[in-house]
């Protein structure tokens, strides 16, 4: 679907340049937002006294890039805590601000702003507000850094930079798109409502194929990762998150912190098993202190207590495996059944090294592990020994 959104971002030349980057923009024209006199001229605009702000009608494609993911981008180009001013640019006419005309577009920006603020050392200065008028800008205006290559901008080269990487890794992962699994993918992953990976989205790209990808794109600064970890497409975070494995052979603590902080980003099963062993897990493995695990698993967020059990698969395979049972006793109640798999899982991969530590949790615990777990841990049993384990 095409849709449109207004940002002001301080300079429109600048802003302008930087969403025009990204994938799935159709269209970017510079223009005076929100104002209280019509048809305004950019030396009325300049005195300040008009009301209006520097702002940038974006046109893009819903399809391809989500309302949320382009108020994310544009949070990057500004310092959302200052007040009429963006980088040397000072008055009203600078001030922040994403405008919208269509009313269902608000609960995704107040989503976007309630996230931003709890990361921010203090209160938002960005207006959220429906667009009341804009007027385009003056031919120089549009499209100024193209035909002014060396022009005045705010924004950093290593901010228009980062848009640009961003947007080829995107861009490379959407050649190896395939149609079918556009199709599947979202069915296997449970994407309908209510259900576990409610509004996931896929582009239908093979765990192989994203691998190709990171692997290239393993260079890639910490601030372009995040952007792709906190893209709306379930391939692009999964690119990060094997980007961030490689990052963290060379600096653990660096990215086991990040991992921490962007848990929220790691949301369906398959991101968890495939990062959470290999950051967290093999971080833990190397020191005693394990309370990050239990605050996890005590978490309302599925996700985070997975990664709490899923990350001891590192620690299983080292010989160590009393956090995976003081964790398996801890969700023995776990109402969601990914869990349920999950803790089987690792209780099976204990029973793998010590098939007598298991047998005497399952005699402790049988008669009130859901049924679930107690299936995928005995699953390498033998039939009368399941048969047994089974009878309740």
């Amino acid at each position: 679907m095409i849709k449109t959104i207004y940002f002001a971002g301080g300079c429109f030349w600048g802003t302008e340049h930087y969403l025009r980057q990204f994938d799935g923009v159709i269209e970017t024209v510079p223009g005076y937002a929100n104002g209280n006199v019509p048809d305004p001229s950019y030396e009325d605009v300049y005195t300040d006294k008009t009301g209006y702000a520097e702002c940038v009608k974006v046109t893009y494609d819903s399809e391809v890039i989500s309302l949320q993911t382009l108020c994310r981008l544009f949070f990057r180009s500004i310092d959302p805590l200052l007040i009429n001013r963006q980088g040397n640019d000072i008055g009203t006419r600078y001030r922040t601000g994403i405008y919208w005309t269509d009313a269902d577009d608000k609960k995704d920006i107040e989503l976007v702003f309630k996230d931003i603020q709890a990361i921010s050392p203090g209160p938002l200065a960005v207006e959220k507000k429906p667009l009341a008028c804009f007027y385009p800008a003056e031919d120089y205006h549009q499209d100024y850094l193209i035909k002014n290559p060396g022009g005045y901008c705010h924004l950093s080269p290593l901010t228009i930079k980062a848009a640009r990487q961003y947007t080829e890794v995107l861009k490379e992962l959407r050649v190896y798109s395939d149609a079918e699994k556009k199709v599947v993918l979202p069915r296997f992953f449970k994407t309908g409502k209510g259900q576990y990976g409610e509004g996931d989205r896929f582009m239908g790209v093979s765990v192989p194929d994203i691998r190709k990808v990171a692997k290239t794109a393993a260079g890639l600064q910490m601030d372009i990762v995040e952007m792709l970890l906190e893209s709306e497409w379930h391939e692009s975070r999964m690119c990060a998150l094997l980007i961030l494995i490689e990052k963290y052979r060379k600096d653990p603590e660096r990215i086991v912190r990040f991992y921490l902080n962007h848990t929220k980003w790691v949301n369906n099963w398959d991101l968890v098993d495939l990062s959470a062993p290999y950051i967290l897990g093999d971080y833990l493995a190397n020191i005693e202190e394990r309370k990050i695990l239990y605050e996890l698993a005590d978490s309302p967020v599925l996700w985070e207590q997975r990664i709490a059990i899923v990350s001891t698969l590192a620690l299983i395979r080292k010989g160590q495996f009393e956090d995976t049972m003081k964790l398996a006793g801890k969700l023995l109640t776990t109402r969601y059944d990914l869990m349920q798999k999950a803790v089987g899982w690792m209780l099976r991969e204990v029973g793998k090294r010590d098939n007598g530590l298991l047998c005497r949790f399952l005699e402790e615990h049988k008669n009130v592990m859901p049924r679930t777990m107690l299936r995928y841990a005995i699953e390498r049993f033998s039939p009368e020994q399941r048969k047994d384990f089974l009878k309740r």
